[in-house]
């Protein structure tokens, strides 16, 4: 937290992102919603494109824990947006094809 103070521009986004993480991990899933937005809105102002995409990443999962599917599928779309944006091709193909895993199992009921 003193860094972020220190130097909002390179640590507030880190910042948001794991008080969201130790909030969600607390089950203060309203608090950890509103940390994740306020990661991925700092990261995105301040053109942290890679941590961007990470916060975006992260809170595909808290959603995923909630059961919000939707939610989950447009966090780990516009993750790999970013990640594809920042040149890290590997991991979008990773999301993508752990997406599209997700989306199976939800279709055959293996998942709520």
């Amino acid at each position: 937290k003193r860094w972020a103070e220190s130097s909002q521009w390179t640590f507030e986004n880190k910042w948001y992102l794991l008080e969201a993480e130790e909030s969600f991990s607390h089950n203060d899933y309203e608090a950890a919603k509103s940390f994740y937005k306020q990661a991925i809105s700092s990261a995105k102002l301040h053109k942290f494109v890679h941590e961007e995409a990470l916060a975006y990443e992260l809170a595909a999962y808290f959603y995923l824990e909630l059961g919000e599917r939707e939610q989950t599928v447009e966090h780990f779309m516009l993750a790999h947006e970013k990640y594809l944006e920042w040149g890290a091709l590997g991991k979008c193909d990773s999301l993508l094809k752990f997406v599209e895993f997700m989306k199976k199992l939800w279709h055959e009921g293996a998942m709520s």
